[in-house]
């Protein structure tokens, strides 16, 4: 039997203990309060915790109260409430035909036995709303796979009155998975409330400076914030959970399973107004962020704010690949505007900055023919590039290059 195939064996098992274990309860039967809870598991103790009975059965409703002006490193809950509608816009495509409102968004995120497929059980739903005065974190936990279905019905009808979904890859994970749930359960999926996705635009804008994007990276290097409490490594996570389930476990470690999922929460609104204030530039971009800045607006059609950001990003010192990657866009974006003459300087400076390099004098050589009508400048440029793609070590990359060059010099001789 594969490792996999064991995994899902034992989570069957797990199924099939959760349903003679936990019978619906009848349907008349009240919630219980968190002084009349006899939940075997002692969770129900931690703060802000309550067993909650429906009619698919019970689960754990954890909730915690935060103020608006909690902050998580550089920034406060509430600041990014005061962001303008047009900075969602920038990365949200959908904006223009549905509403997005931050005020009335769910924050979402999921802990799960697996990355995905008919077997993995989400075991905890994480959300995170604003009310007036404070930002409420609710934590729907399944302490044995018999309750995942207990949850859901809540959890949709707080999804559905929302006017906004935030999560962290949850366009490709958390919410395909839970839409599979309800299916799963015999439940209607929610409809999908417009999502903003943080981490495709993370990565365009800060993943050129930082590497790597994923949440605890960007929390560290973004909001400037450690996590005061015990953490645990979310690769462990369905460990803990099943050893949990199966008694082999200690309680300690899923409250660290909550206290990670609740963290990953708070630091979302935070993280939101990272990104989307420096894209409005209410928050000044790291110098070496004007690159990929210019790339988003230029993503967006905002051409004028594109080319800003360009000559921003110039202005400082930056790494050889990114200044050349900035010169190349900022030409191109100038090129595609009819502005030829401005962007024939920028790649004379490309081709002073990159020897080997013969892009910029192909550039070069289309504006001379084309546009200045100088066939001896564009021969001069053609034969430059010819020199540099002939000190290229031989491949395939060479060979194509060298015959294109080689049919434009003959081509250029024609004219002559």
């Amino acid at each position: 039997m594969s490792p996999r195939d064991d995994i899902r064996a034992r989570l069957k098992r797990l199924r099939q203990a959760g349903r003679a274990r936990h019978p619906s309860a009848p349907k008349t039967r009240p919630a219980r309060s968190p002084s009349a809870s006899t939940s075997p598991s002692g969770l129900d103790q931690l703060p802000g915790a309550r067993e909650v009975v429906r009619p698919q059965g019970r689960y754990l409703l954890r909730e915690t109260r935060y103020p608006l002006d909690h902050r998580q490193g550089k920034f406060a809950l509430q600041e990014v409430l005061g962001l303008p509608r047009e900075a969602v816009a920038l990365v949200m495509e959908q904006m223009e035909h549905a509403p997005f409102d931050l005020r009335r968004a769910v924050f979402l995120d999921t802990e799960t036995t697996g990355l995905g497929g008919a077997g993995t059980i989400v075991f905890l739903t994480g959300i995170g709303f604003f009310e007036k005065k404070a930002f409420v974190v609710q934590q729907y936990f399944a302490r044995h796979p018999g309750e995942e279905r207990a949850y859901l019905p809540d959890l949709a009808q707080k999804l559905a009155r929302a006017l906004g979904l935030i999560t962290f890859n949850g366009r490709s994970f958390d919410w395909p998975l839970l839409r599979s749930r309800f299916v799963i359960h015999g439940m209607r999926p929610p409809s999908e409330p417009p999502h903003l996705d943080l981490l495709p635009p993370a990565r365009r804008l800060w993943r050129a400076r930082l590497g790597a994007c994923h949440f605890g990276h960007l929390e560290q290097h973004i909001l400037a914030y450690q996590r005061p409490g015990p953490d645990v490594p979310s690769w462990l996570i369905p460990t803990l959970w099943i050893q949990f389930v199966q008694g082999q476990g200690q309680v300690e470690a899923m409250e660290q399973v909550l206290y990670h999922n609740q963290e990953d929460i708070v630091s979302m609104p935070p993280l939101t107004h990272a990104l989307l204030a420096t894209l409005v530039q209410r928050l000044d971009p790291h110098p070496h962020d004007w690159g990929a800045l210019a790339r988003v607006y230029q993503r967006a059609g905002k051409w004028a704010e594109a080319e800003a950001a360009y000559r921003r990003a110039l202005e400082h010192p930056l790494p050889l690949e990114q200044r050349a990657r900035a010169m190349r866009e900022l030409a191109f974006l100038l090129k595609r505007q009819g502005r030829r003459q401005e962007a024939a300087r920028w790649w004379r400076s490309l081709a002073r900055l990159l020897p080997q390099d013969i892009e910029a004098l192909v550039e070069l050589a289309k504006y001379y023919e084309w546009y200045q009508k100088d066939i001896k400048k564009a021969r001069a440029m053609t034969e430059e590039a010819i020199r540099r793609a002939e000190d290229w070590a031989h491949s395939p990359a060479r060979q194509q290059a060298l015959a294109e060059l080689e049919h434009r010099l003959a081509r250029l001789r024609g004219k002559s």
